[in-house]
């Protein structure tokens, strides 16, 4: 039989470790947003009072992500899920969170914060469907994070919803997303003025830019893309050379995900700038949103001399 005092250290080894573990009360809430720059407007507002995870990685084409198991617990343990919306999201998303089984982040539950419900979405180009935009909603399109006064507007409602599944946070998520808007609003003159100055009219492989361009008051010349993930014929790439000539065209912004060897070629064949323009970039919190319309704005800027 086992005495007593040889199993006293195993029982107190036993008793040290239990006390230790995290109680489920002090744990920290988990905020799970789908893209970086929804996750850098989370860090910001979230602070250290929660976790922020973010699904996708900087330079991943929103549209198509491929989730993993990992992706799935992630959702499984979220207090919030905070989405992009207008069906971005909707070639993977609704199958994610089936796999999760989290009650707390399904469509309509408080843990599902949709950023497009918070903004008024600029509408997707007339003759497109939503047929034609992949899944996104007919008329609207979802990439409102690239206007910084759209991510204002979203910080501020995100705040509102933390506090509502984390009531005891609920003021300090306030007071950042105070601080998350008067720091975008401090940039947004001088990043105006930069663009106003070197930016003419601009081509573009495919619409995410849209939002950037009317908040900096950039001119559109059209689309590379004829339809959302359908590549220009030669017919329309000729078009696309006839309308470089007729609106002075002096640049093309693609994606760092799209296909830039045609980008590059009507670009040689016009003799203009090809710029591949990020839609997120690495970075934490304010700084990394910021940082992303600085990268933009820079890149802009120095391409375009």
């Amino acid at each position: 039989m086992l005495r007593i005092h040889t199993l006293l250290p195993a029982l107190i080894g036993v008793l040290l470790a239990v006390a230790f573990l995290p109680k489920e009360a002090d744990a920290k809430p988990l905020f799970v947003a789908t893209v970086p720059a929804l996750g850098q407007i989370a860090e910001a507002v979230a602070g250290v009072d929660a976790t922020v995870q973010v699904l996708s990685k900087v330079g991943q084409d929103p549209n198509v992500f491929n989730p993993r198991p990992a992706h799935a617990y992630a959702l499984s343990q979220a207090t919030l899920l905070f989405t992009v919306g207008y069906g971005l999201e909707a070639n993977w998303l609704p199958s994610l969170i089936k796999r999760a089984g989290n009650e707390k982040i399904m469509p309509g539950k408080d843990g599902f914060f949709d950023g497009g419900e918070a903004i008024e979405a600029i509408g997707v180009p007339r003759g497109m469907t939503s047929s034609d935009v992949i899944s996104w909603s007919p008329d609207k399109n979802p990439y409102w994070w690239l206007d910084p006064e759209m991510g204002i507007k979203v910080a501020y409602a995100l705040a509102i919803r933390m506090g509502e599944v984390d009531p005891v946070n609920a003021e300090r998520y306030l007071q950042r997303s105070r601080v998350f808007i008067q720091a975008v609003q401090d940039a947004l003159p001088e990043w105006r003025e930069i663009m106003e100055i070197h930016v003419g009219t601009v081509l573009t492989y495919h619409n995410t830019y849209v939002y950037f361009m009317e908040s900096m008051g950039i001119e559109l010349a059209g689309y590379i893309e004829p339809k959302a993930g359908i590549e220009p014929s030669t017919r329309h790439m000729d078009q696309l050379l006839h309308l470089i000539k007729e609106k002075d065209v002096r640049l093309i912004w693609v994606e760092p995900y799209n296909n830039r060897a045609i980008a590059k070629r009507i670009a040689d064949e016009a003799g203009i700038r090809l710029m591949v323009l990020p839609d997120a970039v690495e970075g934490y919190g304010t700084e990394g949103y910021i940082g992303m319309f600085d990268k933009m704005v820079e890149r802009v800027a120095r391409w375009s001399q």
